[in-house]
């Protein structure tokens, strides 16, 4: 007899001769390729009578098909009579993920999913009602009265997809109609950062409107920033930040021990359980990097870590840059939250998000003339092109500065080769001349071509 362990056997139909009576798995050829086809038993849904119920079922061609039969009949009993706000529910309740990651998901839960699907017993829950839930999810207003995002959209998918690949592999259903390539979903379009050039500050100081979701400041704003907040207490956070790149939550889960003064670097370690930053980055095994640091911020560091000797470590033995009174690290909400009365109550800077100051040390690290390596190694990025596409921003002066060398370089002032130089560069700018309206060396005289035409004759 050829059995696994899991409720899957083989049998055939062949009779004894004596008895007539069938062999089914005790059948000696069922070692025989052809011979017999699989089954299955597995308990089903508990009856009206509080019994529970037997299914066995066969005629399997293989003893996948016959297994895969059996998880979906066991998946089913385990979802008669329970709905998808009952499992949501269970599925959060037994999370074992980050406090903030529970919290975003919760929101997706009770913001947009049990009042939409909660009522749909789960194992009835198919492809079509999902996608009608997101194409109704993308197409409303949200707060503000502001379509959702495409990026906010799919968190929420995404949100749906997890709770129900648990219940996938709990044998609750046995199959996760919200995977992402089951549902059609707007295309999410990362912004670009954009920086507060002073056209764009003036027309936000006269309308109150941001150019775009990602902001960047501009060298100058970002020191008049980094100086308003320079007696606050957590002041190095930010600066690590704005000079560094890090992520918030890395800069949130330092520790002295990731510090080394002596080589001015410091050593970034992503923590257990954080996937993804505040745009929704996915991080990589890039993101463990370690980070040089310059005369001023390694000063800094030298003076924060000699003024807090005695704070305490914390329960799991670390001591963190950013801590509590009894040594535990700041949540990050904290940061996040005293970013944004900083910015408002000490400077009258143009608004950007603290994930913006990540982005801002993208582009002042290209304007200080690194390469886009450095600066991809720098934020702990896998790709060079995710850096340059959705992080670096050129500076209007880096810009000027780049046309100004290529026109330097095209018509170079001075030339001591028979001085043709010279005369391309006054032939340029008579070409430039006529090209512009109005201009007046753009209008020329019939004399001034006659003349033009005897000098070419001599």
């Amino acid at each position: 007899m050829i059995m696994s362990t899991r409720g899957v056997f083989k049998r055939c139909g062949c009779r004894e001769p004596e008895t007539g009576k069938q062999r089914g798995a005790e059948c000696s050829r069922l070692d025989e390729a052809g011979h017999g086809s699989w089954w299955f038993t597995a308990e089903g849904p508990v009856t009206a009578d509080g019994a529970r119920s037997r299914v066995r079922r066969g005629g399997y061609a293989t003893e996948e098909a016959a297994g895969e039969a059996r998880n979906r009949t066991l998946a089913a009993a385990k979802g008669i009579g329970l709905t998808t706000g009952q499992w949501l529910d269970r599925w959060l309740a037994g999370s074992r993920l980050r406090s903030s990651t529970v919290r975003a998901y919760r929101g997706h839960v009770t913001g947009y999913l049990k009042p939409r699907l909660g009522h749909v017993p789960v194992a009835a829950l198919s492809v079509a009602d999902v996608q009608t839930v997101f194409t109704a999810i993308a197409g409303e207003a949200g707060i503000g009265g502001r379509r959702l995002a495409p990026a906010s959209v799919a968190r929420i998918r995404s949100t749906l997809s997890s709770a129900l690949t648990a219940a996938v592999r709990e044998q609750v259903i046995a199959h996760n109609p919200a995977r992402g390539r089951e549902i059609d979903l707007p295309k999410a379009r990362k912004p670009r950062p954009l920086v507060w050039t002073d056209a764009r500050v003036a027309h936000w100081r006269e309308t109150g409107r941001t150019p775009g979701p990602v902001c960047v400041w501009t060298r100058e704003q970002t020191v008049e920033f980094l100086r308003a907040i320079a007696g606050e207490k957590r002041y190095l956070y930010y600066h690590l930040i704005a000079v560094t790149g890090l992520r918030r939550a890395e800069a949130a889960a330092l520790r002295e021990s990731d510090v080394d003064l002596r080589s001015s670097e410091v050593f970034v370690a992503p923590q257990p359980g954080q996937q993804a930053d505040d745009d929704g980055e996915l991080k990589s095994p890039a993101s463990a990097r370690t980070l040089a640091l310059d005369h001023v911020t390694r000063g800094l560091l030298r003076r924060y870590l000699a003024d807090r000797r005695n704070v305490p470590s914390a329960e799991d033995g670390n001591r963190y840059l950013f801590s509590t009174p009894g040594g535990r690290p700041c949540g990050l909400s904290l940061f996040s939250h005293e970013f944004k009365e900083l910015l408002y109550g000490c400077t009258s800077l143009p608004p950007i998000r603290l994930h913006d100051l990540r982005h801002g040390a993208a582009s002042l690290s290209l304007a200080a003339g690194n390469d886009l390596k450095d600066i991809q190694e720098m934020l702990g990025h896998a790709s060079l092109s995710f850096t340059a596409d959705y992080y670096v921003s050129v500076y209007p002066s880096r810009r000027h500065s780049t046309a100004e060398r290529i026109g330097s370089f095209l018509f170079p002032a001075k030339s001591n080769r028979f001085g043709r130089a010279s005369r391309q560069v006054l032939c340029c700018r008579r070409l430039a001349g006529r090209l512009v309206p109005g201009s007046s060396q753009g209008r020329t005289s019939a004399t001034d071509h006659k003349s033009a035409g005897n000098s070419g004759t001599r």
